[in-house]
């Protein structure tokens, strides 16, 4: 839908950024998902779950994660600097549970993220960017 989006002009507003907080780093594959988070509370935490709980997602963010050591960036910094690299992206809807998560997402803008950097990204998420419909 991106590429369409900016055929048409259409500004896109994405939320979820961070993939739930999966993209954190806080989070590990070997311990159940913590109690208090969007994977554990409400009726979408086993959306959540289902989404992203998984060994395919826990590679990738390790990977994002040496690419942002790499870059000398917070791995959240990067996450959002790299959607806001789109030029469709209006503005991604970042979230927090407490005013210290903030600053992380609130540094992308700030953030210069390469041509090489956002091709590495770019080839790393390309299965995700596709969609969850079956094809």
């Amino acid at each position: 839908m991106l590429p369409y989006c900016g055929e048409e002009g259409i500004g896109v507003i994405p939320y979820n950024p961070i993939a739930g907080g999966l993209l954190s780093g806080k989070h590990s594959r070997q311990n159940p998902p913590p109690e208090g988070t969007r994977f554990t509370l409400g009726t979408a935490a086993q959306n959540y779950q289902d989404r992203y709980w998984h060994d395919r997602e826990f590679d990738t963010v390790e990977a994002i994660r040496k690419l942002a050591g790499e870059a000398g960036a917070d791995l959240v910094t990067l996450a959002v600097a790299w959607v806001l690299a789109n030029p469709v992206i209006t503005a991604p809807i970042i979230g927090a549970s407490r005013p210290d998560q903030l600053g992380a997402s609130l540094a992308a803008p700030g953030f210069a993220l390469d041509g090489e950097l956002k091709r590495r990204l770019d080839e790393l998420t390309y299965e995700y960017r596709l969609g969850d419909a079956p094809r």
